[in-house]
């Protein structure tokens, strides 16, 4: 199994009523991002956009979003991709470094990974395997039974 790469300058927690919830912050160039930036990490899940695609914040914009999460607004994940189970899908894969794409059928819905993406469970190549779901296309009207 990989190293976890994760490494965490701070953590700190907020408390709203009863529910504590702990933030961590690494720095953002880790991940791509600019310096004196940070990605945040929320109940052990990456902040991200809509799309996946990692968030960065500066000292102000984390001050804003340790306010609103004191306060009560604590940032909303981004909703299940709609991807019924069992569907007819095509994943693209990674080959020789260039994209091949590969028909198969989903094993379950969509499941948010302990990095904060959502993933499906598919068949390839005789194994049951975990895909991120921006890398399915989904053939809409194709289901099993």
């Amino acid at each position: 199994m990989a190293k976890d790469k994760r490494t965490f300058c701070a953590s700190f927690s907020v408390k709203h009523g009863e529910k504590r919830v702990l933030f961590e912050l690494s720095s953002a160039s880790l991940y791509g991002g600019p310096d004196g930036f940070f990605r945040v990490r929320v109940a052990r899940r990456w902040l991200d956009t809509a799309e996946g695609s990692p968030c960065f914040f500066d000292r102000d914009a984390l001050a804003l979003l340790i306010a609103d999460s004191a306060l009560g607004a604590m940032p909303e994940r981004s909703p299940a991709p709609s991807v019924p189970c069992p569907s007819r899908v095509t994943v693209r894969v990674w080959e020789d470094d260039a994209p091949a794409y590969i028909g198969t059928w989903t094993n379950t819905e969509p499941i948010m990974d302990h990095a904060g993406r959502w993933m499906v469970n598919v068949s390839l190549n005789g194994k049951r395997v975990f895909v991120p779901v921006e890398d399915i296309i989904v053939h809409e009207g194709r289901r099993h039974g």
